[in-house]
């Protein structure tokens, strides 16, 4: 009887043990990216429903700095023009998770509206890596490697999303509408790259 009693106080002490490890490194690694969230800028410029909404932001990814809250708090600055921050925030939230493509899509896209060429190439290039089939980030890659003036790979890009079969399904409860599929931008974009 006191050998199953020893028994269990000791696996229970181990699970214990276990569970307090486990918690620990969880703390000092969501820790790490806590101390690396950029502060919000104290700036007259911004109106009070925009600092309300970086405020609950930047305070959701204190509180949990999960890749989604990071990017979201990134998505945040980024839409108040507040771009440095915005990219640490990106960076952080590819940091986090590594395997999400989205983080790098928007921090593509900010690298665009920045004019950062080596980022722009970079960034897509690491959605097109994760997701094959994002078709837009290839038309940006694309865009941007015309730019560049290396049109044999703008030429690779725009010629494999006009091959893109499904290019005619239009979402069920579209954000924005537009009135040509990208296969017809593309196209565009080699009828430039040909002339």
């Amino acid at each position: 009887m006191k050998g199953k009693r020893k028994a269990v106080i000791v696996i229970t002490g181990r699970v214990f043990a276990l569970m307090v490890i486990v918690f620990l490194v969880r703390f000092i690694s969501s820790n790490q990216y806590r101390s690396q969230i950029p502060d919000i800028p104290d700036s007259y410029s911004l109106s009070v429903a925009v600092k309300e909404q970086l405020s609950q932001a930047f305070t959701k990814a204190k509180r949990v700095p999960s890749a989604d809250n990071l990017g979201m708090l990134g998505m945040a600055y980024h839409s108040s023009a507040n771009y440095e921050q915005a990219a640490e925030c990106y960076h952080l939230a590819i940091q986090r998770d590594e395997s999400a493509w989205i983080w790098n899509y928007y921090l593509g896209y900010l690298s665009i509206e920045m004019g950062n060429a080596d980022a722009i190439v970079e960034n897509f290039k690491s959605v097109i890596d994760k997701d094959p089939d994002m078709d837009l980030a290839c038309y940006y890659l694309g865009e941007e490697y015309k730019n560049l003036r290396d049109y044999e790979l703008a030429e690779m890009l725009f010629g494999k999303i006009t091959g893109t079969k499904n290019e005619n399904l239009v979402p069920k409860n579209p954000t924005r509408y537009d009135y040509f599929p990208l296969s017809t931008y593309a196209m565009f974009q080699l009828s430039r790259i040909y002339f």
